[in-house]
């Protein structure tokens, strides 16, 4: 559950605005490392706003749309490898629409801020919902819908959300009944844990 904030210089047009919006958000839903059904619950859960303020100040050179992206997340999601993934995947798609796809690797004009959101300050249902409530509506169908496929070699499939995570370099594993399972992340582990009465 992510809300991506997009604002935009007055530059830019209410075309391209869209079009940054859904490529943003086809940069953090599409894939083939995890199951179509969970990247579409994934694609429910994230809301992709525009703004176009009515002023803007900033200093350097004129002329050249300018843009803030504003991230908010449950801060339990956030780790050092997601920043290094999320701010590259959003200046791309960003910089996809306009002519020169190159500009915002090469000037400072697309800040992205990671905000985390605390435990139970995010609502669903009507209700305050902790990381790993939302972790469970993303990943209900997938982990209803019975045995995993084969995995290819050297990897394996997390139980919880059916992503491929390599195994060599899995960071969040879990030991159960001599079976050592691999997580794409913390908040798929803790769900795995809590649903076989395991401390996380």
């Amino acid at each position: 559950m992510m809300s991506i904030e997009l604002f935009v210089g007055s530059l830019t047009t209410p075309d391209d605005a869209r079009a940054m919006a859904e490529r943003i958000l086809a940069a953090f839903t599409t894939g083939d490392s995890a199951p179509e059904g969970v990247l579409a619950k994934a694609r429910e859960l994230t809301h992709v706003l525009v703004h176009r303020p009515a002023a803007w100040v900033t200093g350097g050179p004129a002329g050249q749309p300018r843009y803030l992206v504003r991230i908010t997340m449950p801060a339990a999601w956030h780790d050092p490898g997601f920043a290094g993934y999320v701010v590259p995947a959003v200046t791309a798609a960003i910089a996809g629409v306009g002519p020169d796809s190159g500009r915002l690797e090469r000037e400072p004009h697309c800040v992205v801020q990671i905000v985390g959101v605390r435990e139970h300050g995010l609502g669903l249902f009507g209700r305050p919902v902790s990381s790993t409530e939302v972790v469970r509506v993303m990943t209900q169908d997938f982990r209803d819908s019975g045995p995993a496929r084969e995995a290819p070699e050297g990897y394996a499939f997390d139980p919880v959300c059916g992503m491929t995570v390599e195994i060599a370099s899995a960071r969040w594993t879990l030991e159960h009944d001599g079976v050592r399972h691999v997580f794409c992340a913390p908040g798929c582990r803790k769900v795995f844990a809590e649903d076989l009465g395991l401390s996380a």
